[in-house]
């Protein structure tokens, strides 16, 4: 078989001219490229010595004159490939070797053994694992889409199968081209990640389409920062348009010079704005903007239409720092909605304006390897591509579009390498940038970001990096929350036909609530929704997300979940441990895993759910240790655990055990007292053993809890014995006539409480003597705003709305609302409690008579002569 000889020429560091002499198997050119000749000494001494440990352990039979993969050139090039410039793939490895009738065929575990001898030894090398040279994979092999001519030439001087040669020659110039990296190909495959990523996010139920409501700023910058070319001419047009006209005859009248403003003498030439002049056009109206602002701030004028016109240019030039960045980064709390707010962001702008993106997680980046990551995730299917030749396509793309690319991380915090993709992603983002066409985009949950990236803020980027540290720039107003519950409805497909205001505003007001009502209730039709039983919720909410854990995480082939896992062991093992140790915040992750091969599976459930989250304890150093701990997203679901684990487990082992609990941890200044005692009672109401309830009722909290949790109840479990107790509690002024009272008020709908509810409030008062009344009724009203009685003044604007604005004989249940008015003729400002029951009684005078006829049946002189006298005055008859 003939030789064939080529020259490959480097520069300086890089490889040295050297001659490559390879045989040519089955017809084909065969090539490869050798080390630099000061590693290639350390490098081949590792490679024989990796092959020694490997042969002790995989001999191989030579008697068929084959030989094994380690022993040819080609893999020897793979190795050097491998070590000096970090590119390769076990898959490129397999496919070269296939190719080599003489080697004996390996299995994939052995080249995967063999890897794994030869990362050990070349990573404990300090210059071999130090050094990392960016090229094009196909540059350094001879690059030989441009140097086929030469390779003929070299052809044409072997006299031997010189034909045979030509049609390898012909086969593999075809084949390079096949294997060209074109802008239909990158873009096809970018959008298919950013897909593939959106519905694994959708599948986790971190991304909720179409419920993202924007309600501040932060979406829009994300536009200017990765949009850059095409939202520039916005920016520069609000920025021209500023008017100073006020300002100039305002600095007449002072006798100051005029401000000149005029931005159009940075107008781009001929409008002409493209990747490569962006930043600096930008640049310049950034600079001008601001020196602007500076000149009207320096006026020496003692007034207010100074900062006035100063604060004109502030939106103006928040707006070009975000079209002037390259990184913005996200910091968060957990569980505020970063990753539903990138999807979004990726479904809703960068996908419809066909910008250029990947969208990978924090768990999917190899923190040694990154553009491999990206690579993977990128093109799954066609492995043969370098990063080098990924940024070449997507120059192509971005320069002939004029639109960035986008390179979005989300969750930082989710790398199970947390420390060290720190490190590597600094210096990797420095290197990208680079490229004058790559924005990044970042996001981390602040306290990881304050413990491990912090560093990204002292990097060579850090001029062109922009934070955005809230995604919530203010508190949303009511018509906002009217609009989520509806999308969150909507979105998970429940049907109500009512919702009480009660009920409404729990929801919400705690977003958190209102998605976990949504995924416990999804799928269903509801008739009402009178109040928030957080017990029945918490459990069919608890039974509901374990199920879709399960099947999520035995459905993840990258975990490897044995059959027999189960979520809720973890989640029973960490109430345990919380109960035993009486420690109910930041338990040490170490602490509560079974298995510590099971580590890593652990840590992306805690990412992947919103039942529990991992945290990081600042104070403490590495994440790996004890610094690493968990939380429940919500208290109150963890104290509804806790409340649980107590009856079904401790209660029945030992009562003596479990009464020693709640006297020593649920107290005055427990973290578990308010939600605990609260799921303690609910289930007492329906155990069976009735010695439960009575150790309840015994503990000094009981009495609170009674009054607050008994109108939180179904209407249909109260007890004859919890109205007499109730009754009790208002007629010995219990220290809870204000809730009990405000409760029984709300329940005016007498169809739903038909147990207990407002009526039940009259049938009370009617009972009381003078002094009763005043102590436990009236006197818990008053008109101070801020104060701690029943606001009268709001209740009686309420009123007069539904009787001036709505019907109340298609609302009959608010006919029981002005029956209460009656029973308020001895309050303060009584005059406007009695001319408000006038225009009732003029509307609906029938149900008036019987409302006041039932009221003269009290027990309140006073009351009764207060009543005596309105009806004389109005010359009632009843």
């Amino acid at each position: 078989m003939p030789v064939v000889e080529a020259v490959v020429l480097y520069v300086g560091d890089k490889i040295l001219t050297q001659i490559i002499k390879e045989e040519v198997y089955s017809k084909r050119i065969r090539y490869f490229f050798c080390p630099p000749v000061t590693y290639k000494k350390r490098l081949t001494k590792i490679i024989y010595e990796t092959i020694d440990e490997f042969e002790k352990s995989h001999p191989y039979d030579g008697s068929k004159g084959l030989y094994p993969f380690y022993h040819s050139q080609v893999f020897f090039s793979h190795l050097s490939l491998f070590v000096l410039y970090k590119k390769g793939s076990l898959g490129k490895i397999e496919w070269d070797i296939k190719k080599i009738p003489q080697l004996i065929p390996p299995k994939h575990k052995d080249i995967e053994d063999f890897y794994k001898l030869f990362t050990t030894r070349t990573n404990a090398d300090e210059i071999l694992n130090t050094k990392f040279i960016e090229e094009n994979y196909q540059k350094q092999i001879f690059e030989v889409c441009k140097k086929i001519d030469e390779i003929k030439n070299v052809v044409d001087s072997v006299k031997d199968d010189t034909t045979a040669i030509r049609a390898s020659i012909q086969t593999l110039s075809e084949e390079i081209k096949s294997k060209q990296l074109t802008p239909e190909i990158t873009t096809q495959a970018l959008e298919a990640q950013v897909g593939r990523q959106l519905k694994k996010q959708i599948g986790s139920g971190k991304y909720l389409p179409t419920t993202f409501i924007e309600i501040g700023d932060q979406k829009d910058d994300l536009r200017f920062l990765c949009d850059s070319v095409f939202y520039s001419k916005k920016v520069f047009e609000e920025s021209t348009i500023l008017d100073f006209r006020h300002f100039n005859n305002f600095l007449e009248k002072k006798n100051h010079p005029q401000f000149v403003f005029d931005l159009e003498k940075y107008r781009p030439a001929n409008g002409e704005m493209t990747i490569s002049n962006c930043k600096t056009i930008v640049s310049n109206w950034y600079n001008y903007l601001v020196s602007k602002r500076q000149e009207i701030s320096g006026i020496k004028i003692a007034s207010n239409e100074v900062y006035k016109f100063e604060s004109k240019f502030r939106d103006r030039i928040d707006d070009l720092e975000f079209l002037n960045a390259r990184v913005a980064l996200i910091t968060e709390t957990a569980g505020q909605g970063k990753t539903n707010f990138l999807c979004d962001f990726s479904d809703n702008f960068l996908l419809k304006r066909h910008i250029p993106s990947v969208f990978l997680t924090g768990a999917e980046i190899n923190a040694n390897d990154i553009r491999q990551s990206i690579i993977k995730k990128v093109f799954p299917d066609l492995p043969i591509f370098t990063f080098q030749d990924f940024l070449n396509s997507l120059k192509n793309i971005c320069y002939e579009q004029k639109k960035f690319f986008v390179l979005m991380i989300d969750g930082l915090n989710e790398n199970y390498n947390s420390k060290l993709l720190s490190q590597n992603l600094e210096e990797f983002i420095s290197e990208l940038l680079e490229n004058d066409f790559i924005k990044v985009i970042l996001s981390c949950r602040t306290e990881y970001y304050q413990h491990n990236f912090l560093n990204l803020e002292k990097s060579s980027f850090n001029a062109d990096l922009k934070k955005i540290t809230s995604l919530m720039s203010h508190r949303p107003d009511d018509e906002i929350k009217k609009k989520l519950l509806h999308v969150y409805f909507k979105y998970f497909n429940i049907e109500c036909h009512r919702i009480m205001p009660r009920a409404h505003d729990q929801l919400v007001e705690n977003f958190l609530m209102l998605r976990i009502f949504c995924e416990a209730y999804q799928n269903q039709k509801l008739d009402s929704i009178e109040n928030i039983y957080k017990e029945e919720l918490f459990e069919k909410y608890y039974a509901v997300k374990s199920d879709e854990i399960n099947k999520r995480l035995k459905g993840n082939d990258d975990l490897k979940v044995s059959g027999s896992f189960d979520i809720k062991n973890f989640i029973q093992s960490l109430v345990e441990f919380m109960i035993q140790n009486s420690i109910y915040v930041n338990v040490p992750l170490d602490e509560i895993i079974a298995d510590p091969n099971d580590r890593e599976m652990y840590v992306h459930f805690l990412d992947e759910n919103i039942l529990i989250r991992r945290d990081i304890q600042t104070d403490e150093k590495g994440i790996f240790t004890d610094s690493e701990v968990v939380n429940f997203t919500f208290d109150e679901f963890r104290d509804f655990l806790i409340s649980r684990y107590l009856i079904e487990v401790l209660f029945k082992q030992s009562k003596t055990k479990f009464i020693a609990f709640i006297e020593s941890q649920i107290t005055d200044k427990s973290p578990i007292l308010e939600g605990c005692s609260t799921f303690l009672f609910f289930v007492s109401r329906r155990d069976s053993d009735k010695s439960l309830y009575e150790i309840l009722f015994r503990q000094p909290w009981f009495d609170f809890v009674f009054s607050k949790c008994i109108f939180s109840l179904k209407d249909s479990q109260i007890t004859d014995e919890d109205k007499r107790i109730l009754k009790d509690k208002l007629i010995n002024n219990g220290g809870y006539n204000i809730s009990i009272v405000s409760n029984l008020i709300l329940r005016y709908n007498i169809d739903y409480y038909k147990n207990l509810g407002i009526e039940f409030l009259f049938e009370v008062i009617r009972e009381l003597d003078q002094s009763q009344y005043e102590i436990c009724f009236s006197n818990i009203f008053g008109n101070d705003r801020w104060g701690s009685r029943i606001n009268q003044e709001n209740l009686l604007n309420q009123m007069e709305d539904l009787i001036e604005d709505r019907p109340v004989e298609k609302h009959f249940h608010f006919h029981k609302l002005f029956e209460l008015l009656i029973y308020m003729f001895l309050n303060v400002d009584s005059w406007e409690i009695r001319a408000l029951y006038e225009k009732y009684l003029f509307k609906y005078e029938e149900t008036g008579k019987i409302q006041l006829k039932t009221a003269l049946e009290c027990k309140n002189q006073a009351l009764i002569q207060e009543i005596a006298q309105f009806i004389h005055y109005y010359e009632i008859s009843l």
